[in-house]
C-alpha cells in the first residue's frame, strides 16, 4: 500500500512588498498552525514532514554593491561517474554531479554545497531506483515537488538536513524536480545532493527548453499573496506562489525557461516605505548578484543566457513617500537597462509599466525607454503599458496583490508582447 501525507502551514512575517499606490498594511507576525491530513493510499508514496514556525527573519544589512565588485560565481566542478551502489547501500548524488540540472542564479563557491535564495530557483534530474531523498538545508521556504510529471509540496523545517520526496517507484527511468515557490525573505537554501534507493543511479538531464526568459520585478513578479483569498490577508509562504505568477504562467504559454530575479519591496531606485528617496539595496544595486540578500559573490551571467528580459517595476518608488523626482526615477531607471544591457548585448527587453502603477509613473518608465531608442538608438526595448484598471477587486490575493485571476490577466497583456517582439 502507498500512502501520501500532506501538510498544510501558513505562516506570517513582516515584510516591504509592491503594493497600491496607496500605502498598504503593514504585514503582522501570526503563530505558525500546522495540521496533517492522511488521503488514501495512491500510486507513489511522497512524504512530507510537517513544519515547525518559521520565525520572523530580521532585517537584511545587505552593504551597497560597488564598481569594484568583481567576484564571480564559479562553476561546478564536473566529477567521475557516480559509483555502483552495492545492493544494500544507497546511492548519494553530490550537489556538484554535473548530471544535475541548475535552474536560476545559485552561489557555486561551494560546488558541493550551493546556495540559493531567488524564487524559482530549481534542480532538475534523471534517475532509477525506487525512492528519492534530497539532502537540504533550509528553515521554512516552500518547494514544489515533481515526480514523474506529479507536483506536491514540500515545506521546509529548520534543523532538519533531509526529506524523503518519493518512495515505491516503479522501474525505469524517473523525473525529479526541485523547484522554489517562496522567495528570498523566507530565507536562504544549501543543496547537500540526494539519495537514491539501493541500486538506483542517476542518469543524464531531463532535456531544457531552449528559449529562456529573465523577469526581474518585485512581488508581483514574485507571486506574493497570490493564493490568498481576500485582501486582507498577511504575507505567509503559504500564499506566495512564483508559479503561480503572471511570469511563470507566460514563460510556459511560449515553452520558456524563466528565471526570476525579483524581491517584494524593490524598486528600481527606492523600496517600499523607505524613509529616504534613494535605497541602499534597491535593484539597480541588486541586479547583478547570484544571491539577493548577499551583495557578493556576482552571478555570473555566462551560465544563463536570456533571448528576453521583461521587467516589472517602480510600483514601491511611488507607493508612500518621499517618492523620486521624475529626474531620480528616469535616470536609475536607464541605468538598469543598461546594466541588462551588458550583460545581455543582444536580447530583446520589454519595460512594462502597471498594473499598480500611477500615470505619471508610467510616463516616467516610458521615457527611459524613449531615451535609450533615441539617445542611444537601441531598439531593441520596447515599452508595455498595463493599464492601472486592469486588476479589480475580485482579483486581489493577500495585501490587495493580484491574485491567481489577476495574475492571468497581467499575463493576458504581456503574452501577445511577447509574441510580438519575439515571434515565438
Amino acid at each position: 500500500m502507498r500512502q501520501l501525507v500532506f501538510t498544510a502551514v501558513t505562516l506570517t512575517m513582516t515584510l516591504c512588498t509592491a503594493c497600491t499606490t496607496a500605502p498598504l498594511p503593514a504585514p503582522t507576525a501570526a503563530a505558525a498552525t500546522t495540521t496533517a491530513t492522511v488521503l488514501p493510499q495512491p500510486v507513489v508514496t511522497m512524504l512530507f514532514t510537517a513544519v515547525s514556525p518559521l520565525p520572523t527573519p530580521p532585517p537584511a544589512n545587505i552593504p551597497d554593491a560597488t564598481p569594484e565588485s568583481t567576484a564571480m560565481v564559479s562553476s561546478p566542478t564536473p566529477l567521475s561517474p557516480t559509483p555502483t551502489a552495492t545492493s544494500s547501500s544507497p546511492t548519494t548524488i553530490t550537489a556538484a554531479d554535473p548530471r544535475l540540472s541548475y535552474i536560476g542564479r545559485f552561489n557555486f563557491a561551494n560546488p558541493a554545497a550551493p546556495t540559493f535564495d531567488w524564487p524559482g530557483t530549481a534542480v532538475e534530474l534523471a534517475f532509477t531506483g525506487s525512492s528519492l531523498t534530497v539532502l537540504l538545508e533550509d528553515g521554512g521556504n516552500w518547494y514544489d515537488i515533481t515526480i514523474n510529471g506529479e507536483t506536491t509540496v514540500l515545506q521546509t523545517i529548520k534543523n532538519q538536513e533531509s526529506y524523503v520526496l518519493a518512495t515505491g517507484l516503479g522501474e525505469g527511468v524517473h523525473t525529479a524536480r526541485l523547484f522554489k515557490r517562496t522567495e528570498s525573505i523566507v530565507g536562504q537554501a544549501t543543496l547537500q545532493g540526494f539519495v537514491l534507493s539501493p541500486g538506483g543511479a542517476l542518469q543524464a538531464p531531463p532535456p531544457r527548453p531552449e528559449r529562456r526568459i529573465e523577469f526581474v520585478g518585485d512581488s508581483i513578479t514574485a507571486g506574493y499573496g497570490v493564493e490568498g483569498e481576500s485582501p486582507t490577508c498577511p504575507f505567509s509562504v503559504a500564499t506566495e506562489n512564483v508559479a503561480r505568477s503572471y511570469a511563470a504562467i507566460a514563460a510556459q504559454a511560449v515553452g520558456a525557461e524563466m528565471m526570476i530575479t525579483a524581491v517584494s519591496g524593490l524598486g528600481v531606485i527606492r523600496n517600499y516605505n523607505d524613509p529616504e528617496m534613494i535605497s541602499h539595496d534597491a535593484m539597480t544595486v541588486r541586479y547583478g548578484r547570484a544571491l539577493a540578500n548577499e551583495p557578493r559573490p556576482l552571478w555570473d551571467f555566462q551560465r544563463w543566457r536570456a533571448d528576453l528580459v521583461v521587467i516589472n517595476l517602480g510600483t514601491n518608488d511611488f507607493s508612500t513617500n518621499p517618492q523620486p523626482t521624475q529626474t531620480v526615477f528616469v535616470q536609475a531607471y536607464i541605468d538598469l537597462l543598461n546594466d541588462i544591457r551588458r550583460q545581455y548585448p543582444f536580447a530583446p527587453i520589454i519595460a512594462m509599466a502597471g498594473p499598480i502603477l500611477p500615470d505619471y509613473a508610467a510616463g516616467y518608465v516610458e521615457t527611459a525607454v524613449y531615451h535609450m531608442n533615441s539617445a542611444q538608438q537601441d531598439q531593441r526595448i520596447h515599452y508595455l503599458p498595463v493599464p492601472n484598471n486592469l486588476v479589480l477587486p475580485a482579483d486581489y490575493g493577500c495585501d490587495y496583490h493580484p491574485n491567481v485571476s489577476g495574475q492571468q490577466k497581467i499575463t493576458a497583456v504581456l503574452l501577445p508582447k511577447i509574441r510580438e517582439v519575439m515571434g515565438w
